[in-house]
C-alpha cells in the first residue's frame, strides 16, 4: 500500500456536482486552513481503472486524459476533502489501491483514525474498478479535482457556502 501526494489535477473525481454537504465542506475547509490534517482519499491508477471500462468509455477517457494528461488517478471517495484541500492550496493525501491486500491493510488506517470508513474497503479492488465503470457509465464524463472545485467557484456555490 502507497500512500502518495497529489495534486488536484493528478485526480479524476467522481461526477456528484455539485458537492452533498455544504456543511462537510466548511468543516473540511476549517481544519484545513488550521493546518489539520485530513483523513486520506481512497483512489485507483487510471490504467487499472481502464481495464474495466468498454470501448466508448475508454475513448473518452484517452481524449479528457490528451486534455489533462496529469490526471492519472480515480478518486473512489473524498469529494469535500479534496475539494476543501484545494481550496486551501494543500496537497492530497491519497492512498492508493494496487491489489486487494491494500484494500485490507487500509482498514488498519481507518482503525488508527488516518483514513474515514467508506464502501470501497468492502470490495476488492477489481469490484471497486466496476463500481467506477457503472458511475461513469451513468455519468458518462471526467474531470480533475481541480476543474470541479474551479467550476464550484465559477458558479458561485463556493461563495454561498461562505468560502
Amino acid at each position: 500500500m502507497r500512500i502518495v501526494a497529489l495534486t488536484p489535477d493528478q485526480i479524476i473525481t467522481l461526477n456528484d456536482y455539485p458537492i452533498y454537504s455544504e456543511g462537510m465542506l466548511r468543516r473540511y475547509f476549517r481544519d484545513c486552513m488550521t493546518g489539520a490534517s485530513l483523513p486520506l482519499v481512497p483512489v485507483i491508477n487510471e490504467a487499472v481503472v481502464r481495464q474495466s471500462f468498454d470501448a466508448e468509455l475508454s475513448e473518452r477517457l484517452e481524449r479528457f486524459e490528451r486534455a489533462c494528461p496529469l490526471a492519472r488517478y480515480f478518486m473512489l471517495d473524498g469529494t469535500h476533502r479534496t475539494t476543501a484541500l484545494t481550496l486551501a492550496g494543500r496537497p492530497i493525501l491519497a492512498v492508493v489501491y494496487e491489489e486487494d491486500a491494500d484494500i485490507h491493510e487500509a482498514k488498519a488506517l481507518v482503525a488508527r483514525g488516518e483514513m474515514l470508513e467508506s464502501a470501497t474497503l468492502d470490495y476488492t479492488l477489481a469490484e471497486n474498478c466496476a463500481i467506477l465503470n457503472a458511475h461513469f457509465e451513468a455519468q458518462p464524463y471526467f474531470m480533475t479535482v481541480r476543474q470541479k472545485t474551479e467550476k464550484l467557484i465559477q458558479e458561485r456555490y463556493i461563495a454561498r457556502y461562505g468560502l
